[in-house]
């Protein structure tokens, strides 16, 4: 008796999917290779065998695997085998290589399949895999939940492109050679403060800048002895402390002005605030009521 299931959940440019084998299979896609996307498969239960680019790769709980496009495959699962499979859109992780580098992706980018030489990987996946479960139940249509999946999904392709190896590895490395430079916190900054409401990526501030991800970073260290998503996340607390002490509204809630600021947890959102303005939220937005 043959019996398989899949569940899926669409996050933007990335999904997760749960596959589960009741029985010994050999799969043979027609495509043979991947259309437009990759494959993150992290095993739970049970053992498959995959064959991508000649080479026979081995999937259990501790040996995940990363599947690109181009290179052909086929696999054989065992009965009872059970796996997470995470598909990440090509475009995403095009996306984010010209934000890393500075320059778009001329030529495909293929990963290493096995992720056996790096045992904390696993490890990370699961972190981005506990995200997307935060990030899945909040409602689809809350601007919360827009900055979580996009937040995901810049945390996802950067771990691939930094922590796997891939066939593009020594130009990544060499990275962009640009001095830190005014002129780059200074764009960074502005289109940041033009976005405190939504959301944005290092990846988008290097691309506005033309800069690698690497040249960025060091700009914003010798400007702020921070990074630049840290310096974003201090502008977006002022702003969320202003509009508490001037409420447009009588009803408005604590709740509504963090994740107007895309603070998508509200118990982070008010302990950070207590810790850079001496005073909890709530207490804020209380005393501007009663002088209001």
């Amino acid at each position: 008796m043959f019996h398989g299931t899949l569940d899926c959940v669409p996050m933007g440019p990335v999904s997760f999917n749960r596959t589960r084998w009741g029985a010994r299979v050999s799969l043979q896609p027609l495509s043979q290779a991947l259309q437009g996307y990759y494959l993150i498969s992290l095993p739970t239960r049970g053992a498959a065998q995959v064959r991508q680019g000649g080479e026979l790769h081995q999937l259990a709980v501790q040996s995940p695997g990363v599947f690109s496009p181009v290179r052909n495959f086929s696999m054989e699962v065992h009965e009872g085998y059970d796996q997470l499979l995470i598909r990440v859109d090509s475009s995403l992780i095009a996306d984010a290589w010209q934000g890393l580098t500075g320059r778009p992706l001329i030529a495909p980018l293929i990963f290493e399949t096995s992720m056996l030489a790096r045992p904390q990987l696993p490890q990370a996946w699961r972190g981005i895999v506990a995200l997307a479960g935060i990030a899945s139940e909040l409602p689809p249509a809350v601007k919360a939940r827009q900055f979580a999946q996009a937040s995901l999904a810049d945390a996802l392709a950067s771990l691939l492109l930094t922590q796997h190896a891939h066939n593009q590895q020594s130009a990544l490395d060499a990275g962009a050679t640009f001095a830190a430079s005014p002129r780059i916190v200074r764009q960074a900054e502005e289109l940041m403060l033009r976005r405190l409401r939504s959301h944005v990526s290092v990846s988008d501030l290097c691309i506005e800048c033309g800069v690698s991800r690497r040249t960025l970073f060091a700009a914003f260290q010798s400007c702020h002895g921070a990074g630049p998503m840290t310096w974003l996340r201090e502008r977006r607390m002022e702003a969320a402390r202003g509009a508490l002490q001037k409420p447009s509204r009588g009803e408005i809630r604590v709740t509504d002005i963090a994740l107007e600021y895309g603070f998508t947890h509200v118990g982070d959102f008010a302990a950070t605030y207590r810790r850079q303005f001496g005073e909890a939220p709530s207490q804020t937005l209380r005393r501007s009521r009663a002088y209001g």
